[in-house]
């Protein structure tokens, strides 16, 4: 991704915040760098347009909404918040959320038709959560991850069409070669302290069917490196959880990857937003289906 202004003002302190929150995971394995994603009381939304922010945005919202110790992740502009009747307090400080605004020129073919889009530029605007305002705006009920329908995971995982076998091989995994998911059943993953069993089982599902999206029949990822590829499904499980009301739950591989995304934020501060954006090109492949 090429660096410009925006992407020195939205996602390089993001960046420096995750590789932070990384590095302390190396430390002490029980401060994990991804716990924003398991305490939401809601999906990552606009307040006024009531859209579900998407990729890098869903992510940052996420990340402020645990951070700042906000009860809901429900962020607008200040124009927005003013249509629902609330403003943002004295010293509020905004959150960037960015934007693709379509950019124009005259054809060469055609000069004088119609002008044709030659690309998109990157910009950002301010967004304030909910409890950094004031009014008489009430928050959607939203369910809790503990209230998940595991029909409609289901019926959504056979949607896809990726085959699923089961073998017990002692671990979950995707082949790309023959294009299937390994798992193994659903009476090996055990209740933790930070979810149970059956959490645990469709957050890896989710992990591996992102990587399914890599395939040369659906989206033909970029061939990148091993540990970014993981850090695209990492993501796309936790966009699909959000989706589906399920929380991110830790896998017994992560950790090793820890120290090679360290070294490449910390090379690539883009990095991060790369990888939102091919994780949440793999959940709307999913979507359309």
């Amino acid at each position: 991704m090429r660096k410009t202004k925006v992407t020195e003002i939205v996602y390089k302190p993001f960046a420096v915040d995750v590789v932070k929150l990384m590095e302390e995971q190396l430390k002490n394995p029980k401060k994990r760098w991804d716990s924003a994603f398991n305490n939401l009381n809601s999906r990552p939304m606009n307040a006024k347009t009531k859209n579900i922010y998407k990729g890098i945005n869903a992510i940052m919202t996420t990340f402020d909404t645990y951070f700042s110790k906000y009860k809901y992740c429900i962020y607008a502009t200040k124009k927005q918040w003013a249509s629902l009747g609330n403003v943002p307090k004295s010293g509020a400080k905004p959150l960037p959320i960015i934007f693709y605004k379509p950019r124009f020129e005259e054809s060469k073919k055609d000069p004088h038709g119609e002008k044709v889009q030659t690309g998109c530029l990157l910009l950002y605007s301010k967004g304030y959560n909910f409890a950094q305002t004031e009014g008489n705006y009430t928050p959607p009920v939203f369910k809790t991850g503990k209230q998940y329908s595991i029909d409609a995971i289901d019926q959504f995982v056979k949607s896809t069409n990726v085959e699923i076998k089961h073998k017990e091989e002692g671990r979950c995994y995707y082949n790309q070669t023959s294009d299937f998911i390994n798992m193994t059943s659903k009476i090996n993953f055990k209740d933790t302290e930070e979810a149970d069993a059956t959490m645990h089982y469709y957050s890896v599902l989710f992990h591996e069917l992102t990587h399914s999206t890599g395939h040369e029949k659906r989206l033909n990822r970029d061939k990148t490196s091993y540990a970014f590829e993981e850090l695209v499904a990492e993501l796309g499980s936790v966009l699909l959880g959000q989706q589906y009301n399920i929380e991110k739950t830790i896998r017994n591989n992560h950790v090793q990857y820890l120290n090679s995304w360290i070294k490449a934020l910390k090379n690539d501060y883009t990095l991060i937003a790369d990888a939102a954006a091919k994780a949440q090109k793999a959940v709307d492949f999913f979507a359309v289906k």
